[in-house]
């Protein structure tokens, strides 16, 4: 019995049929009414079945005997089709009607005819594997590879799609670092696996950066999981993990590979597929030498090839080319773990790959707080119109300490900052130390120094960066200048020293309350008006000007050491011109003395031992405000010059900047 049935029709005889007394006639005429579009839908569709059956027959080769007539013989075991060539000839006989054709052809009856007895049947329709060239097929199926499918209506036929992606500037500064691959090679046993776990364990537990390795562990079981160890296999192997490391690393990840991948022109093209997507790629050759990789034998397999085990073994039976210009050479036998590792991470920390920002500064050398380079002085073509503009502006008169503020400012020492401080961002330099920053707009606050404060209104996101920042950086003004400002239709005032020369323009300025108590005891923890800094807060006015600053000019002081004052932006080409891998500092305003001069020659030393090829001193006496009983900034700097004179450090390895 069907498991499953039609369900019957159901009419509800109330609803359905009419009410009333009528006759039998109209109770047929309505029956016929109601029933009639299912019984002409019945009949449409059994014509289209008969249709159909009749045009596949019409299809069929007409020189194709059918065993047993009709198709009877399809449901038949042991029933095959012959096939009457075409040069036979086709007599024709009249069958009754009544006597269909019953005739059944046996497939044992049948005997097929081998034109070539030594090759194989292939009667199943099946292509022998061991016939065929995977490699072969592969590399020809990789050159009919069709044009790119662009699946982005921003980019061009044959273009990067990565317009409708996250660009990779902003994905690596909300990353906080660079995406890059680390492609390790050599030998079996020299070191890859070691290495890359040790540096994946530095990079992710003391660095919390994004790292993943793949070598033959995680990748012969999955990914390549159907190659082998041909030449072709090879190329095929090290062709997929170069796609999956130049995939990982424009996702921001950095990528460790360690691949013995023997043959030079596929690691090339490797290379060439990382360089087409602007991938930063490190090859790293573990150079070592057989006899020693033949005593470590960590897997017994230099033993298996001794013993005639194992053949085509790479280094031993089989070739390996060995990279001609690599970024770095890891001579493992000379070396301790820890050393490779150091010198794999000083690579990315030079080369940038460990901080999200662009690199802004020489190889070694980190990039400023904020991540841009500041330098506010106007630009020449400028200067002319902004002292026409300052002569219409309110004036603001600023004290000798207010003038060493703005050229720390303005000549970019106090980075991030653009100007003096806003009431926001002199609170958060208050009670944290530090203020938030969004160079690359990750949220929406890269104005967020520059703007007015609104305490009413809060941004959605916070800013993502924090940089330190623990000295206030004000410049207060009297009630007589704030009105002066509030009167004025100006969004700018002009600052004008006590010799009364204008030397900045302030921009859209702010000003609040300069809340004396509150910037004391958040800065110095006690109210000691015998503290001359202290002393000096005190006696501002009782309001502070924030805004962003243009200077008009250097400030100089004329007293025989401007030369030795330098801007950053001067002072980081000085160090890329010596050629610095790293910078080491010594500030003082003290005299220099015997210990001073050791510190500074030994620290040298130390950087050398640590591998840093041409570590560079910056020599930074503290100039500006001192006490009356410290030695004068220009015999510090005369005392410099002659320790120098005595080789004590060498002028080459040294930059000072007051």
């Amino acid at each position: 019995m069907a498991k499953y049935a039609y369900a019957p029709l159901s009419v509800d005889e109330n609803r359905r049929r009419p009410h009333g007394d009528i006759s039998n006639n109209e109770r047929d005429d309505y029956l016929v009414h109601e029933r009639m579009p299912m019984c002409v839908g019945m009949c449409v569709l059994l014509a289209i079945v008969y249709v159909l059956s009749r045009t596949g027959d019409a299809h069929m080769d007409p020189h194709t005997v059918r065993a047993g007539g009709g198709n009877t013989a399809a449901n038949m075991p042991n029933v095959v089709t012959q096939e009457i060539p075409e040069t036979a000839p086709v007599v024709e006989k009249k069958v009754e009607p009544a006597a269909p054709i019953t005739e059944v052809v046996e497939a044992s009856d049948i005997v097929p005819t081998i034109t070539n007895p030594q090759e194989p049947c292939n009667c199943d329709g099946l292509v022998d594997p061991s016939t065929i060239s995977m490699g072969d097929l592969r590399a020809k199926a990789l050159e009919s590879t069709p044009p790119h499918i662009i699946e982005c209506a921003k980019a061009e036929a044959g273009e990067s799609q990565s317009a409708c992606h996250l660009p990779t500037a902003t994905r690596y500064a909300a990353l906080k670092q660079k995406g890059a691959t680390l492609w390790m090679t050599g030998c079996s046993g020299a070191g890859k696996t070691t290495i890359a776990t040790a540096l994946e364990e530095k990079l992710i537990k003391e660095y919390g950066k994004h790292v993943y390795r793949l070598d033959g562990d995680n990748l012969r079981t999955g990914l390549n999981r159907d190659l082998t160890f041909s030449e072709a296999d090879r190329a095929e192997a090290v062709r997929r993990t170069g796609e999956i490391a130049s995939l990982f690393a424009d996702a921001g990840v950095i990528t460790l590979v360690g691949l013995i991948s023997p043959y030079r022109a596929d690691r090339d093209e490797v290379r060439k597929r990382h360089e087409e997507n602007n991938i930063p790629f490190y090859e790293i050759f573990l150079d070592v030498p057989v006899d020693e990789l033949k005593k470590r034998d960590p897997k017994g397999q230099y033993e298996k090839v001794a013993q005639g085990k194992l053949k085509h073994f790479t280094c031993i039976d089989d070739p390996y080319e060995e990279p001609l210009n690599p970024e770095i050479t890891l001579k493992t036998h000379e070396l301790e773990i820890e050393d490779s590792v150091n010198l794999l991470f000083r690579k990315l920390w030079m080369d940038g790959i460990l901080e999200g920002a662009p690199k802004l500064t020489p190889p070694g050398l980190p990039n400023p707080d904020g991540d841009e380079l500041i330098d506010l002085h106007v630009p020449h073509q400028l200067k002319s119109a902004r002292v026409e503009e300052a002569k219409t502006l309110p004036k603001v008169l600023i004290s000798d300490i207010d003038l060493n503020w703005l050229q720390v400012i303005g000549e970019g020492w106090a980075s991030p900052l653009k100007g003096f401080m806003r009431e926001g961002t002199l609170l958060e330099t208050l009670h944290f130390n530090s203020i938030l920053v969004d160079p690359f707009n990750l949220t929406n606050n890269a104005m967020r120094l520059e703007t007015k404060t609104d305490f009413d209104h809060y941004t959605a996101h916070q800013p993502p960066t924090r940089v330190s920042m623990s000295v206030p950086i004000t410049l207060s003004c009297t009630s007589y200048t704030k009105e002066a400002i509030e009167s004025s239709d100006k969004h700018a005032v002009a600052l004008v020293t006590q010799m009364g020369e204008t030397v900045a323009i302030l921009r859209d300025p702010e000003i609040y309350e300069n809340r004396k108590e509150e910037i004391v005891t958040r800065m110095f923890g006690a109210i000691d008006m015998d503290h001359p800094y202290i002393s000096h807060i005190y006696a501002g006015g009782p309001y502070l000007i924030g805004g962003e600053v243009e200077l008009l000019d250097r400030i100089r002081y004329n007293d025989g050491l401007d030369k030795w004052r330098k801007t950053a932006s001067e002072l980081l080409k000085e160090f890329e011109e010596k050629g610095a891998d790293t910078v080491y500092a010594f500030q003082t305003r003290n005299p220099t003395h015997a210990g001073h001069a050791y510190l500074m020659r030994s620290a040298g030393e130390d950087l050398k031992a640590q591998g840093y090829q041409n570590p560079v001193l910056w020599l930074s006496p503290l100039g500006g405000w001192t006490k009356d009983d410290d030695v004068p900034l220009d015999v510090r700097v005369k005392q410099h010059e002659e320790v120098l004179d005595a080789g004590y450090v060498s002028f080459h390895n040294l930059m000072e900047n007051v």
